[in-house]
């Protein structure tokens, strides 16, 4: 019996997907897994005569998978996942009827993985998943417990589509972020190259007390007077403590598997938050409000200080990259489900 269906499953007849994405690749894979599974079921089971509409569905749901991996998609699909849910939603749905048409003797063989994937995703104490897990315990699944197996794996890939929304919805939001935190940091920057007295960057210290000389201006680009490079010299170096800040926590994090990453855009946001936190914290130190420091006293202690500052934007991101591992440890197949999920 052949699944092909009306929908080509080449592409130019060459069988190549046309669109980048390791996703696409994931997809076309376990569709042709699928489809070789089926036809050896349906050969194997006696009755398959009453099972070809089974396989029909089957072979639609893998047309429609492989529809979405070979198409092309805009920035608009790709925010709301329309193409990678497609899918993996009519992967998932096919592997469900799999489990229908498999014949009796696998379905012991075929337990432990439907076990697993419900561990992955479904609470300790749900009742399905108990009962499956008792029964392979006994090590007598039969033909009865088809059903059981089959509602287990519907109801781990909802919770697996409903994690993994939330990963994408979060990735979102930080796209959202990181555009306008960029914007607003240009918008100072610009202001600042502009109008270097309305941003002050220079220091007040003294440059020696001790010879009673005035207090002077000291600037970042190391001028007595505010100038037009001073706000831009201290968002770069900002930026560049932001990138020691981001190569450090590189070399600490594990990515975890998911349908959508989370480090490019958790990493694209520390660039403009170290510009923030180093304008503002020069700013705050300038001001006097710090008790008992009275001001920058040099070029290098500047620099040093708007590095500091940029490196220190980690103080405020780390909350957004606890969230994300949160989120990420949820919708990962790799770690079991806890009885409580963080929201």
């Amino acid at each position: 019996m052949s699944l092909d269906p009306a929908v080509p499953e080449r592409i130019g007849d060459t069988g190549v997907l046309r669109w980048p994405g390791t996703w696409r690749v994931y997809v076309a894979t376990r569709s042709e897994e699928i489809k070789a599974d089926t036809e050896r079921a349906l050969t194997l089971r006696e009755e398959a005569g009453q099972l070809l509409s089974v396989g029909e569905g089957i072979g639609t749901h893998l047309a429609r998978a492989e529809s979405y991996a070979r198409g092309r998609h805009g920035v608009r699909r790709w925010l709301t996942g329309h193409a990678i849910e497609g899918a993996w939603s009519n992967v998932n749905s096919a592997t469900v009827m799999l489990y229908g048409v498999l014949p009796t003797a696998e379905l012991c063989g075929r337990g432990p993985e439907v076990s697993a994937i419900g561990r992955a995703y479904l609470p300790n104490d749900d009742p399905r998943l108990v009962h499956l897990q008792a029964r392979l315990s006994a090590g007598d699944l039969e033909e009865r417990d088809r059903p059981l197996m089959q509602s287990v794996l519907r109801a781990a890939y909802t919770a697996q589509a409903m994690e993994t929304g939330r990963v994408r919805n979060f990735r979102n939001l930080l796209l959202g972020w990181v555009v306008m935190l960029t914007l607003i940091v240009l918008g100072v920057v610009v202001v600042g190259a502009i109008w270097p007295n309305a941003i002050p960057m220079c220091g007040n210290q003294s440059v020696i007390r001790a010879q009673g000389l005035m207090p002077a201006q000291i600037c970042p680009t190391g001028g007595l007077a505010p100038s037009s490079g001073d706000v831009p010299l201290v968002a770069l170096i900002g930026m560049l403590g932001a990138a020691l800040a981001t190569a450090a926590s590189i070399s600490t994090r594990s990515e975890l598997s998911t349908r959508y990453s989370l480090a490019v855009v958790q990493n694209l946001l520390k660039a403009p938050a170290g510009v923030a936190t180093a304008v503002l914290g020069l700013l705050i130190l300038n001001s006097g409000f710090v008790p008992g420091f009275s001001g920058l006293g040099s070029q290098p202690a500047i620099l040093v200080w708007a590095m500091a500052f940029g490196y220190g934007q980690q103080i405020v991101t780390r909350f957004v990259d606890q969230r994300a591992d949160s989120l990420l440890v949820a919708a990962s197949p790799l770690t079991p489900a806890a009885n409580t999920r963080t929201r």
